[in-house]
């Protein structure tokens, strides 16, 4: 039987558009074949990278026990304080980076057992001068109330619901300590970023108030300790600490002549109990961060009390 010529033009359209759309949908098949194994493997790369991150953990807080169990105090020429190069693992490697998170001013001192640090406010009004920040504007206030459970405004540069309630994107303060030194964006006088981004080796943000340990805080940190303490004594503090750190906190007034220079050492210690280890693992395409804040008690016994992964 032999069809028109029209039918078997019809016909030949016909078995293209099958061969066509047979093509189209096996190529969909395809790439999302492609799609699902690449899905799978980063699923796969990033367990086994949060599970070396977790191993990571376990060294670090081993390491801190050891160093507690060796001495009563910390310094930076320890060896938590050492950052090690890249682990090799398989699939990928490892780092980690273990720091003392006294070494830097920890906001929630300025407001403890309900009621304002006047001392700590002192400090960190001092170490506000060396960060950008409003003129004329008592920053410590506004972090006051943000901590503060009651509504009472601290004036004059306090700031509690009302004000925040009255932003473009209102929001009401938290009435608890800070968690993360991020949170400081939300807080009056800080909501540019400025300060929070030029701030992060001398302030931070982590569960209760807790000494700043001289032997590794930064120099701004260290010239906010007292009103008279010069540049030249702190830049002779932290070249002699490299190699000769204090043991005890007399021994560190005395060594540099401190006695009559910080008359209230509340507050300050030469030893730590949180740290916090930033890890990365790198597992075929997968990139993991983790931040974990390790407390160690005067035992040497060690436990994470807070994790994140991505940002701090």
């Amino acid at each position: 039987m032999f069809l028109p010529a029209a039918q078997k033009g019809v016909a030949l359209i016909t078995a293209l558009l099958i061969v066509a759309l047979a093509t189209v949908i096996s190529v969909e098949l395809s790439t999302r074949l492609q799609l699902d194994i690449r899905r799978t493997g980063n699923v796969i790369a990033s367990d086994q990278a949060l599970l070396y991150l977790k191993h990571a953990e376990y060294y670090a807080r081993r390491t801190l026990k050891e160093d507690r169990l060796d001495n009563n105090y910390d310094s930076l020429d320890e060896d938590w304080a050492m950052e090690l190069p890249p682990f090799p693992v398989e699939g990928g490697s490892v780092l980690g980076r273990l720091s003392d998170l006294q070494g830097c001013f920890n906001l929630n001192s300025l407001y403890y057992n309900e009621q304002p640090n006047a001392l700590a406010q002192q400090r960190f009004n001092r170490l506000m001068q060396h960060l950008p920040s409003p003129p004329g504007m008592d920053l410590s206030q506004a972090i006051i109330d943000w901590i503060d459970a009651n509504p009472d405004t601290t004036l004059p540069d306090g700031a509690e619901d009302g004000y925040y309630l009255n932003q473009e994107r209102p929001y009401r303060s938290a009435g608890q300590p800070l968690q993360s030194l991020s949170e400081l964006r939300l807080i009056k006088g800080f909501t540019d970023g400025e300060t929070m981004q030029q701030s992060e080796n001398q302030l931070c943000a982590f569960g209760p108030p807790a000494d700043i340990n001289v032997n590794t805080a930064p120099a701004e940190v260290l010239e906010s300790l007292a009103a008279n303490i010069s540049t030249a004594m702190v830049t002779d503090i932290i070249v002699q600490r490299q190699t000769n750190p204090s043991q005890t906190m007399q021994e560190f007034l005395s060594d540099y002549n401190l006695s009559t220079v910080i008359t209230d050492t509340a507050g300050l210690s030469v030893s730590s109990d949180y740290f916090l280890l930033e890890s990365e693992a790198r597992i075929g395409r997968a990139r993991t961060l983790m931040y974990s804040i390790i407390q160690r008690e005067n035992n040497g016994d060690t436990q994470v009390i807070a994790r994140s992964q991505g940002a701090y």
